[in-house]
């Protein structure tokens, strides 16, 4: 995460941002460009953000641009600038390392990668592509699969997706599968890789769109030049009309990312346009260096003379999302991005703390379709839920979220279960997150898939494990205790319980009722 500490009026705070990168690889290319394992030493995407992470730190240390001061909302503002690696994966790694055994270096490995929180991933044209009949991309997205929903990579990366729509149903059906029975959440297109960028507007290329907008998926398409960038614009245009036209209840789940628009394009306004149209993002990988700087300023002003926000509401920030292309591009290009989204020029030339917000990651998290598609346990279960409790908190200072935490831990290291997913839950609105997590985890005994809320329920006295169930929606922006609307879920989470108060109590109690 990135953390941001703002004096203002002689008041001083934090914001805590979270940093998602939308476009990376996993996978070997035809080309030779590979990333078999993320983890790898030296080459590995983990290690990679470490990368990153450092260059942004020692350029700090050269322009001293750690800490500046400008002008927030019309006030003289200081801003200053660190990293903080998310709690809730940081504490996890902590008691995995307390323990000694299966991925106790988690901890000592990610705090040179504490900046970036999350990446999305997915296959190049690469090697796999034609090993399995059911669609060009099977063994790909299989292999995205075996990385993105188990632990560890599953805490650190979002799987996406590939097929070529040009199979036609083929395609179609691959986007069910890897939705469906894979558990990827977006879709990667490529139509030059797949060369049917003269058909990039035809009735295989909607039905995809569609049927990726069926599961509320984000679709990311490959560009090369300014050509293929209005092609898509054309083709989000067509598709979107059809959409409207046949499935309007699937208009909100249409989204579209088009990759690499910015660079070479600055200050091209039909471009610009292409980009700001509803249901359409840009991605801001290959963009780097002062053009950075020279971008955001040219798209801000342009969006705001030409009253843009009428378009569907959005800010001109809530179009953009960071994005490196690794490992096409490496470090140094992503550290010149990132330069130019948090330096003295972004602030002094109208960007703000919820610009960065939006471009680093937010924009990127809210178009996943577990925020945006109610998150509710597919089957009827009888699962009841964990108290953990402390009323003697004030005199042992045992705090019953930190109990929680021990015993995911202990549940991974003995294989008891797998993480294949968590989604954060925020506070009220999607500018403050809070500890709460929603876990969609698998039994390695039973292979039964749970969704499991992770709740402070008394800070530090109470927590709660809580199966949610087919009737009882997630919340993303988190529960209150004497909100109406949120009585069912807890009368639901109460129904069945079983206390613990220590971590043997807790794990044995987890075992016994989830496996």
């Amino acid at each position: 995460m990135l953390t941001c500490t703002i004096e203002q009026d002689g008041k001083k705070w934090t914001e805590q941002l979270i940093i998602i990168d939308a476009h990376s690889h996993l996978g070997q290319d035809v080309d030779g460009a590979t990333m078999m394992n993320p983890l790898a030493p030296g080459v590995g995407t983990f290690d990679f953000w470490g990368n990153v992470q450092g260059r942004i730190k020692a350029d700090w240390e050269k322009t001293g641009e750690q800490s500046f001061t400008t002008t927030m909302n019309g006030k003289f503002t200081k801003i200053s600038w660190s990293f903080t690696p998310f709690p809730f994966t940081d504490r996890l790694y902590s008691e995995l390392e307390k323990l000694g055994k299966r991925h106790s270096d988690l901890k000592e490995k990610s705090k040179f990668y504490s900046f970036i929180d999350q990446a999305v991933c997915f296959p190049f044209q690469d090697v796999f592509r034609d090993k399995r009949p059911e669609a060009l991309f099977r063994a790909s997205n299989i292999n995205i699969s075996r990385f993105t929903t188990r632990f560890p990579f599953s805490m650190k990366l979002i799987g996406y997706g590939r097929c070529d729509p040009m199979e036609g149903e083929k395609a179609v059906n691959e986007v069910k599968y890897v939705r469906e029975q894979l558990g990827l959440r977006g879709l990667k297109l490529h139509p030059r890789s797949e060369g049917y960028i003269d058909k990039i507007t035809s009735e295989k290329v909607i039905n995809v769109l569609i049927e990726a907008a069926s599961y509320s998926m984000p679709v990311i398409f490959d560009t090369r030049g300014r050509g293929s960038i209005l092609e898509i614009g054309k083709l989000i245009r067509s598709a979107r009309n059809v959409i409207k036209s046949k499935f309007p209840d699937l208009l909100p789940h249409f989204k579209v990312i088009i990759a690499h628009f910015a660079q070479g394009n600055i200050d091209d306004y039909e471009v610009y346009d292409t980009i700001v149209q509803p249901n359409t993002y840009g991605d801001l990988s290959m963009l780097h260096g002062a053009g950075a700087g020279n971008f955001f300023e040219s798209f801000r002003k342009w969006f705001q003379s030409k009253n843009k926000k009428s378009v569907d509401n959005r800010t001109w920030s809530e179009h953009l999302l960071f994005a490196s292309d690794y490992p096409y591009f490496g470090d140094v290009h992503a550290q010149k991005l990132i330069k130019y989204i948090i330096n003295k020029q972004f602030f002094d030339t109208g960007g703000n703390i919820q610009d960065v917000r939006n471009i680093l990651g937010l924009n990127q998290l809210r178009i996943l379709p577990e925020y945006s598609t109610p998150q509710i346990q597919k089957e009827k279960n009888t699962m009841p839920s964990i108290i953990v409790s402390n009323p003697l908190y004030q005199q042992n200072k045992k705090s019953t979220y930190d109990i929680s935490i021990m015993t995911l831990a202990k549940l991974i290291v003995d294989n008891k279960f797998d993480i294949k997913q968590f989604c954060i839950q925020f506070k009220h609105s999607w500018e403050i997150f809070s500890e709460d997590i929603l876990l969609t985890t698998i039994f390695n005994s039973s292979k039964k898939e749970q969704n499991i809320l992770l709740m402070n329920l008394v800070k530090d006295q109470i927590s709660l494990f809580t199966p949610l169930q087919p009737s009882h929606e997630w919340n993303k922006f988190g529960y209150n205790y004497f909100n109406p609307g949120d009585r069912a879920f807890f009368a639901s989470a109460f129904k069945q319980n079983y206390l613990t108060n220590d971590v043997l109590k807790t794990v044995e109690t987890f075992s016994h009722i989830y496996t």
